[in-house]
């Protein structure tokens, strides 16, 4: 039976960063710029990890090979925190919403070409539904959209594919709380650091910005404990599923929020790329339930 409340943890955390995604507009719209945004986020990551790891009364140490692991994710996490909100600053909620969220397949696509794993018949159907949804829609949104915001998201994506595999293979004999905040250690000076060389500090100067900027820091940072805590009572499996839920929920706030519309092109993209990963995470919860 899945625990109840695993899953509604699991949903919260999902839908808190589908949330944010569109909560991000408001601080675009009041002054700030991406840069501000996922520097703000990142700092405030730090001292949110560290406060769960005192109370839950983790061991911060690792090994020095470990820790290197954790500084190259950390830098993946850097263009992570970046990318998934600061896209928002040049297209629509929802397009930069289901760009980010290709990086299922794409991890997909790294362990079949790159680590050259094989892929069984079902998930290369998927995969191929997956990646016609990402044609789908940089068909019609790259004439019309900036190529900035579409460049953030795809490329945030990438970075969250490469790091799900690195995570997997080389620390997951880790605690993976301890990993994120050795990771955000990493990932916020690098984003601190960008931010004051090119001169891109720039606050709100409305209160509709500097409640945009609020929302994204609490909404995200919330989200992370409340995935650590869903993880080991659901399984990462089930979690995954539940976390399909996030660009829906980028989408529907992005139209209560601003009456923004995606087009009908890139509304079937977008169901095709989340058909797909839904076909794949489908088999996958069948192989693990027989095995």
């Amino acid at each position: 039976m899945t625990d109840r409340v695993g899953l509604l943890m699991a949903v919260a955390a999902a839908s808190g960063l589908g949330l944010a995604v569109a909560v991000s507009r408001f601080a675009y719209e009041g002054g700030t710029n991406g840069l501000t945004v996922a520097s703000t986020r990142s700092t405030v990551a730090v001292i949110v990890l560290l406060a769960f790891c005192w109370l839950t009364r983790r061991r911060l140490h690792i090994a020095f090979k470990d820790w290197l692991h954790c500084a190259g994710l950390g830098a993946l996490m850097s263009m992570m925190y970046y990318g998934n909100v600061g896209s928002v600053e040049f297209i629509s909620v929802g397009l930069a919403a289901l760009l980010f969220y290709t990086y299922p397949p794409i991890v997909a696509v790294i362990y079949a070409l790159i680590l050259r794993e094989p892929v069984p018949l079902m998930k290369v159907v998927a995969l191929a539904v997956a990646f016609a949804g990402l044609a789908l829609m940089l068909g019609v949104s790259l004439g019309v959209s900036d190529w900035r915001g579409v460049a953030l998201a795809l490329g945030a994506s990438v970075a969250c594919a490469w790091n799900a595999v690195w995570l997997t293979r080389k620390v997951a004999h880790l605690d993976a709380v301890v990993v994120t905040l050795h990771m955000a250690l990493v990932a916020a000076p690098i984003l601190v650091g960008i931010t004051l060389a090119t001169g891109n500090v720039v606050w709100p100067d409305a209160s509709v910005g500097w409640g945009g900027l609020i929302g994204v820091v609490a909404l995200q940072c919330t989200a992370m404990p409340f995935y650590f805590v869903a993880i080991p009572r659901i399984g990462a499996l089930r979690s995954a599923m539940v976390s399909n839920v996030q660009p829906v929920v980028s989408i529907v706030a992005a139209y209560l929020f601003f009456t923004e519309l995606l087009s009908t092109a890139q509304l079937l993209g977008g169901a095709l790329v989340l058909g797909g990963i839904a076909l794949s995470q489908w088999y996958d919860n069948r192989h693990v339930d027989s095995t």
